[in-house]
């Protein structure tokens, strides 16, 4: 049992160590043995075993005015890669990083209905791989986020694409040898948040697309529920005599408040039989009568379905993933006066940083966390600036 509980703490101090070298670069042995209160001798033999891993290198001495220069530590954030991809309904978006969701590259893939995507996924990773072989570790993960339910790695539920091969991410991981992890794409998008927003430690990512996705954190730890089906906010009921839904319901909320149920609205009002979001925001910025009744609609509803979330879950942060509250700045102003009038109870409501690669980073951030074995992963640098 002694040995058992030596083995835990060394394990818990190497996770302390590791992690705040990742989040807090460059860093010296004298800093992290006071920072972790560890001792000396404890930093320098975790720190000598990570250089060992190829994880950690020294990268030079810091400047002092007296005594001896410290050398200074930093993360090889490129030791190791991750690849993630995001199965929306009409296509396959991917991204290649590495360990710090840097040195990014993006690619795009077609999506169709009668597609088996279990086929298109094995296609697509055996194209990416070899692209990281010369990295230490490789890829060391891969995540796949799906508009559904996922528990414990397996699907169990997709209102809008074909239901896939349910363990489809334990077929791929076995083909190539590499973990595997499948999520629910909202879960996905509040953990690429909060890898920027990382001082909150409660918060909610709306996802407001084709569905209405929500992603949950309590106390910085992913919130799923028993069977995975919390965040299924798009279908609380709105209307309960609504329209009826895929999910078996009547008056669900995204049949309402998405972007496709306003995009579809507004053709109907406008008698055309489709609209794409970028003719709906041109309508809206030239002051279309019908696209402004929509957006009235869509602020109306969704600060309704925020202040329920607001009072059901105390929260410190929400942020809000939608064209409509990305490209046009007075809609979450809006929202949030609507709220002001009503319970705000000091909640911060923002456009997501991230917008439609909040996933992805999600994605990153899962996988990196999982190989490395620690808990939180920080990213400084804007997704823009790391995009090739």
């Amino acid at each position: 049992m002694a040995i058992a509980n030596q083995e835990m703490i060394r394990d818990n101090n190497r996770r302390q160590v590791l992690e705040y070298i990742v989040n807090n670069p460059p860093i010296s042995r004298a800093a992290l043995a006071k920072e972790l209160h560890l001792t000396k001798a404890t930093i320098s033999n975790i720190v000598q075993e990570l250089i060992d891993q190829n994880l950690v290198a020294e990268i030079g001495s810091a400047q002092t005015a007296l005594g001896r220069k410290p050398i200074l530590l930093e993360f090889q954030k490129k030791c190791g890669y991750v690849f993630s991809i995001d199965v929306h309904p009409r296509q396959i978006i991917t991204l290649t990083a590495d360990l710090k969701g840097e040195d990014c590259h993006l690619k795009e893939y077609p999506f169709r209905e009668e597609d088996c995507l279990l086929d298109l996924l094995r296609g697509i990773m055996k194209e990416a791989i070899p692209r990281c072989k010369d990295a230490p570790y490789g890829i060391v993960g891969v995540s796949i986020g799906i508009y559904g339910v996922v528990r414990d790695n397996e699907i169990i539920f997709t209102p809008y694409y074909p239901l896939p091969e349910p363990y489809l991410g334990k077929i791929l991981a076995g083909e190539f040898g590499i973990p595997v992890h499948v999520e629910n794409e909202s879960n996905l998008s509040v953990l690429g948040e909060s890898a920027f927003h990382y001082n909150y430690k409660n918060m909610i990512h709306l996802n407001i697309h084709d569905g209405v996705g929500m992603g949950i954190l309590i106390d910085e730890q992913l919130y799923k529920g028993r069977d995975g089906y919390a965040g299924e906010f798009g279908h609380t009921i709105l209307f309960p005599d609504g329209k009826p839904c895929p999910c078996g319901n009547n008056g669900c909320f995204e049949l309402y408040a998405s972007e496709r149920a306003i995009l579809k609205e507004y053709a109907a009002r406008t008698h055309q039989d489709t609209v794409t979001i970028d003719s709906f925001l041109r309508a809206y910025q030239d002051r279309n009568a019908d696209a402004l009744e929509m957006m009235d609609l869509f602020v109306k509803y969704m600060s309704i379905g925020i202040n329920n979330i607001i009072n059901t879950f105390n929260i410190d942060l929400i942020v809000l993933n939608s064209s409509f509250s990305n490209y046009i700045p007075d809609i979450n102003k809006r929202i949030v006066a609507y709220l002001a009038s009503h319970q705000n109870r000091d909640c911060r409501i923002i456009p997501s940083r991230l917008q439609d690669t909040s996933g992805l980073m999600g994605g990153i951030r899962l996988c990196a966390e999982r190989f490395l074995d620690i808990k939180h992963l920080k990213i400084r640098v804007p997704f823009s600036d790391n995009l090739r």
